[in-house]
């Protein structure tokens, strides 16, 4: 359910919602705490913000990573369909012009995927990846000329880490950062965010600067780290350029 929760559209505006309320529910609390008694710095305030930034550093740095780990994946597959092209060159025109013709429509399957999170992707790249591939074992079969069976080889390899590639990208898709520690970083900010706003209402002036300026900061942490982790829901999304820049050179060669 927690998970449900923050994969929604609307777990951003949420977030802040109830972290503009705590501040002010603690801007309040202390204008009344402060009539009757007498406030006194227990001296661990400062801990506690630490600590609250080592979470938070921690969450973002894990966000981040599987952010990067996604490029890189990316990068990879890209690297395997040039190298695989490239050796299907040096193979008989039939051969070459069926192997175009499924990358072809194998990263025009991947780039929808990309546009408009198509949920038949996986299946589509299943099925087009099992013709291509039965279609290998069939040619190998058939030929004898060594020259070919060495390019072969060398396109099987290139198949297998593009196959690696596409299933890692595909699947991290679904990869979070345990709900748990979602939990645990939006109670302890919203505490945060009462004491923030409890020690500036304490003040003779009350200041709304440091309040304004933790509430647009963690909203904009939390927002990113929130997009990092789901980018299909999220404006922060893996840089899909390279595959696509091997689509046009495939389609127009």
């Amino acid at each position: 359910m927690w998970q449900t929760i923050i994969d929604s559209s609307w777990f951003n505006f949420l977030f802040g919602a109830l972290l503009f309320l705590s501040i002010g529910s603690g801007i309040f609390y202390a204008k009344r705490y402060k009539k009757k008694s007498k406030w006194e710095s227990s001296g661990v305030e400062n801990s506690v913000v630490g600590i609250f930034g080592l979470i938070i550093s921690f969450t973002f740095l894990q966000a981040g990573n599987t952010h990067r780990e996604r490029s890189a994946t990316i990068h990879k597959e890209a690297n395997s369909i040039d190298m695989l092209y490239r050796y299907s060159k040096a193979m008989p025109e039939p051969f070459y012009k069926f192997t175009q013709n499924t990358l072809v429509t194998f990263l025009r399957n991947q780039i929808t995927y990309e546009q408009s999170n198509e949920e038949q992707f996986l299946y589509n790249a299943k099925k087009i990846s099992d013709t291509y591939w039965f279609y290998l074992i069939k040619y190998n079969e058939q030929t004898s000329d060594l020259k070919d069976a060495t390019q072969l080889n060398k396109i099987s390899v290139c198949f297998d880490h593009i196959q690696t590639s596409v299933s890692l990208l595909a699947y991290s898709y679904s990869e979070r950062t345990p709900s748990f520690i979602m939990f645990l970083l939006v109670i302890v900010s919203l505490l945060i965010g009462f004491l923030v706003g409890f020690m500036n209402g304490m003040k003779l002036k009350v200041h709304y600067l440091v309040p304004i300026i933790y509430f647009i900061m963690i909203t904009l942490t939390m927002t990113v780290i929130n997009d990092l982790n789901n980018p299909r829901l999220g404006y922060i999304k893996p840089n899909y350029y390279h595959l696509k820049v091997t689509y046009e050179n495939i389609k127009n060669n």
